[in-house]
């Protein structure tokens, strides 16, 4: 009828799908090819970086174009070092965004972790607050806690700061079983055991005992804290029991 905007069946609907599909993927085929062929011809240069990022921009993780950049990156810094923080700190904002489209993405994480090893002047802060802010999004996005433990590392940050990063996300949510095996992994670096190497003192795995029965009070069908507390026990040298709640 007049005045009436047409909607489109479901048929149509898929219709236009598959072919809006059709176009992405002959579009992608091209990228590769143009792609593959200056690679084969030995030409890394600046071009090559833009047509890798066409593809990494919506597809991240396609770990060989990462590897094509690092070498791409690598020959361009040998011809013009004096470039080196142009680029990367464009590879640095291209790679945030990068985590905008897969926040799980071992490829960037990865490619991140090469670019700030070899920064003239890297922004170890920045990058805690990076972390911060995508833990804040996904609390248990484990790539980006082996990222921060990376970068905890460089940033001069302390194992007791750490401890109390933990806490706070423990504290969010009880649930959270990266932050209880982070802190697994700080405690006996916090409170090491003089006559057993890798192992927490005795008073540190009893006040872990403590800390942890909250958790178990607060939700005691969550497994998270009951890993912590399994963990605690297998490197306890004494047997320890929960209290009992009248």
């Amino acid at each position: 009828m007049h005045g009436r905007v047409k909607v489109k069946t479901t048929e149509e609907q898929a219709e236009a799908k598959e072919k809006e599909r059709l176009q992405k993927l002959e579009k992608f085929k091209k990228l590769l090819d143009a792609i593959h062929a200056k690679v084969d011809a030995k030409e890394l240069d600046i071009e090559l970086l833009e047509l890798t990022q066409h593809v990494l921009s919506g597809n991240p993780d396609y770990y060989t174009l990462w590897n094509i950049r690092r070498e791409t990156m690598d020959v361009l810094l040998e011809t013009k070092p004096e470039d080196i923080k142009q680029l990367f700190g464009h590879e640095l904002h291209f790679l945030e965004s990068c985590l905008q489209v897969n926040p799980k993405s071992y490829s960037v994480f990865l490619q991140r972790r090469w670019v700030m090893t070899r920064h003239p002047n890297p922004d170890w802060k920045q990058e805690l607050s990076l972390c911060n802010t995508f833990l804040q999004h996904d609390e248990r996005n484990f790539h980006c806690w082996d990222y921060r433990r990376f970068v905890v590392k460089h940033a001069g940050v302390s194992v007791g700061e750490e401890f109390e990063f933990t806490n706070s996300k423990i504290k969010a949510n009880f649930s959270n079983y990266s932050a209880w095996h982070y802190r697994s992994k700080l405690l006996p670096e916090l409170y090491p055991d003089p006559t057993s190497k890798g192992r927490p003192t005795e008073d540190a795995l009893l006040q872990e005992y403590q800390y942890v029965q909250n958790a178990f009070f607060t939700d005691p069908s969550d497994q998270s804290a009951w890993f912590y507390h399994r963990w605690l026990l297998g490197r306890s040298i004494f047997c320890f029991t929960i209290s009992s709640v009248c």
